[in-house]
């Protein structure tokens, strides 16, 4: 069912993303991998029933310097690492000079650091955000295994903070920094990540163009 919708709407999708793109003002806010329509900002996704179908693994159909703001939440984990550079490629193409990327994805050192330290996962806010998808969380290994082995990120690419800032570095980007998950310096990134209470769990990174 789920694959006939996807055959049904992708190619409404994408048109309809077009035109949403080249309708926005300029400079636009740009979301990948969104679920839900935020006001003032253009929201994409690739899943089977997105409104604006949009693969930011490839060229964007967007103009250079279009974009103020690009901001994905657990996306870049999902893809692996050269179509990620991809993705940083474009949004540093796409993006106006002082516009800022904000990416939001597991923090692999943090759940590695966790298993390391003993830590077991009951009680641990991250591990009842697991639990609560239907995920075993019970011994420390699980720390390590969830993060590389569940959501498919197996096929995608999972980073700590200092190689997501080397892949942000590699496309050009500068002032790489790590924030407080839920918070930003610039009004337009601060409360959007849905997953701000997991304890660590989640990093958020920003940098600038």
């Amino acid at each position: 069912m789920r694959s006939t919708v996807r055959t049904a709407n992708t190619p409404l999708a994408k048109r309809r993303a077009k035109r949403s793109l080249a309708a926005a003002p300029r400079p636009l806010k740009l979301e990948i991998g969104g679920l839900e329509d935020r006001p003032g900002w253009v929201v994409t996704n690739v899943n089977a029933v997105t409104r604006n179908f949009m693969d930011a693994t490839t060229t964007w159909p967007l103009e250079d310097a279009s974009t103020s703001h690009v901001y994905s939440d657990n996306v870049i984990e999902h893809v692996p690492l050269e179509a990620g550079r991809v993705l940083f490629s474009e949004a540093h193409r796409c993006l106006q000079p002082g516009g800022v990327i904000r990416l939001v994805t597991p923090d692999l050192r943090a759940h590695i650091d966790k298993y390391l330290s003993g830590s077991r996962p009951a009680g641990d806010p991250g591990a009842r955000t697991y639990e609560s998808m239907g995920l075993t969380v019970e011994h420390p290994l699980d720390w390590v295994r969830i993060p590389i082995a569940s959501f498919g990120h197996h096929e995608g690419y999972v980073y700590d903070f200092e190689t997501l800032a080397a892949e942000l570095e590699r496309a050009g980007f500068h002032s790489v920094v790590r924030c407080s998950p839920g918070e930003s310096p610039h009004p337009e990134m601060d409360s959007l990540d849905q997953r701000a209470d997991e304890g660590g769990a989640q990093m958020a990174v920003e940098a600038t163009r």
